[in-house]
């Protein structure tokens, strides 16, 4: 009898251990599921917490306790140039050999046909980001792109932006840095065939010059300046170089400090043509340097999306 009772004691302790496991389980599925952040805009302003001109992002560890807590007490309260909403497009790209993966989910689309294209030949260019460094966190020019994006949303400009990872691309394709130029023209020019109503075309770029050259003060916020590059080793060139000193002027009219102006590049050791060839409304826009943060980016762009509106408008 008392060995009958033993047994049924430890099959009941097994019993009560498997149901505290299965319980304990399925709480932390649970809870390690809740998102620390549901949007973009969350994600970036974290990035931007505590202020204008510096880049926090407090990770939190996996574990149950800073599960919950975050989830139920908002401790970060960033001041920066961001507003409310994010507008991210998926802008697919069906390429033979490559697949390209949608990005994340769009918000509040704006309803009028695109206007703008925005894409990266060097998605690898950095801004600087030492403090996000230990999280795998490395702001660029493709964060850059997307923050455009939706500061022309907030201009009823709608903008598409290239999505695919043109890196993996370009290894698929065993291409190397010095033809990033070929490998972006595969998706430009599929985009401006598929995408008539453009108005503007901007490959977006970072500048490799040091900060005291790449940084200016406005409205008493840090910002990253610009330059703008026209090749000229292409026929009727002339076009893209009228534009670019359009938009050129309508930013040093508001803000003189803030462009470097345009430089043409041809000859020996320069591109010359950048994919320009392939629409009179395709220009390149370098913001900032390495040196630079995102948020000083973030600045610039906040001055250039009302200005870009404004050229867009016009044509």
């Amino acid at each position: 009898m008392k060995l009958k009772k033993k047994r049924k004691f430890k099959f009941r302790l097994i019993g009560y251990a498997f149901l505290v496991f299965l319980g304990y389980q399925l709480a932390f599925n649970v809870i390690m599921n809740i998102k620390l952040a549901d949007t973009n805009e969350d994600f970036i302003k974290g990035l931007l917490a505590d202020s204008n001109y510096h880049m926090l992002y407090e990770k939190k560890a996996d574990n149950l306790f800073s599960k919950v807590f975050s989830y139920f007490f908002n401790i970060n309260e960033p001041v920066s140039i961001l507003e409310n909403t994010f507008h991210f497009k998926a802008n697919k790209v069906d390429t033979s050999g490559y697949v390209s993966n949608p990005q994340i989910q769009e918000v509040n689309q704006v309803t009028s046909e695109p206007l703008v294209y925005i894409y990266n030949s060097h998605q690898s260019e950095q801004y600087q980001g030492d403090a996000l460094k230990g999280y795998n966190i490395t702001p660029g020019v493709m964060m850059a792109a997307y923050i455009f994006q939706d500061k022309l949303a907030k201009e009823n400009i709608n903008t598409i932006v290239m999505e695919d990872n043109l890196i993996d691309y370009m290894n698929l394709n065993n291409m190397n840095f010095a033809q990033s130029y070929k490998a972006s023209r595969v998706f430009v020019e599929q985009t401006i065939k598929e995408t008539p109503s453009l108005k503007l075309i901007l490959d977006l770029h970072r500048d490799s010059i040091g900060k005291d050259k790449s940084t200016v003060v406005i409205n008493n916020k840090s910002c990253a300046k610009i330059v703008f590059v026209i090749g000229n080793e292409y026929d009727n060139y002339e076009q893209n170089l009228a534009m670019t000193n359009k938009l050129n002027d309508m930013i040093k009219e508001k803000y003189p400090t803030l462009t470097r102006g345009v430089l043409i590049k041809g000859g020996s050791g320069n591109n010359g043509v950048y994919n320009q060839d392939l629409s009179p409304k395709l220009t390149v826009l370098e913001i900032g340097g390495p040196e630079n943060t995102i948020d000083e980016v973030l600045n610039t762009i906040e001055l250039l999306s009302p200005i870009i509106a404004e050229l867009v408008n016009e044509s």
